[in-house]
């Protein structure tokens, strides 16, 4: 019965054998893991400022702000990784309910809640994706008020 549970399908097996395609070719920054963690930090902050610009005037308190992500669940547990985030301390409401609201929109924006501020952490989000994330943030700030 275990083995049942463990074993890989047709998908594991083609993610399994693309990473591996791109370790044979010399192409490891085409894999998203690797590239999230070769991003410096003066590149996500520049695109923490960005973001900032494109925010400024609305409600909330918004700043950037420093985080820590673990590179990895089971096969890194102790690895910690600096990075840049998006911090947001909502005025008209409960951080819970901004995290809330951001969670539903359409695409779900997902951060974490520390030191009573919303934080979306950089390293965890693709560059294409900011605009949809700006556009989020904005939506989340006008439901609350």
């Amino acid at each position: 019965p275990l083995f049942r549970a463990l074993r890989c399908d047709k998908l594991i097996f083609a993610a399994l054998q693309s990473t591996v395609d791109f370790h044979l070719v010399g192409s490891t920054s085409e894999i998203p893991t690797i590239a999230f963690l070769r991003i410096s930090k003066d590149e996500l902050r520049a695109r923490a400022a960005a973001i900032l610009a494109r925010l400024r005037g609305l409600p909330p308190q918004i700043a950037i702000g420093r985080g820590s992500v673990k590179v990895g669940g089971g096969t890194l547990p102790r690895s910690m990784l600096s990075s840049i985030t998006i911090d947001i301390f909502p005025e008209s409401c409960s951080v819970q309910d901004f995290a809330s609201i951001l969670r539903r929109s359409i695409p779900p924006v997902i951060g974490y809640i520390a030191n009573g501020r919303f934080k979306l952490d950089l390293r965890t989000i693709f560059p294409h994706q900011d605009d949809a994330v700006v556009d989020a943030i904005r939506t989340a700030c006008a439901a609350t008020h």
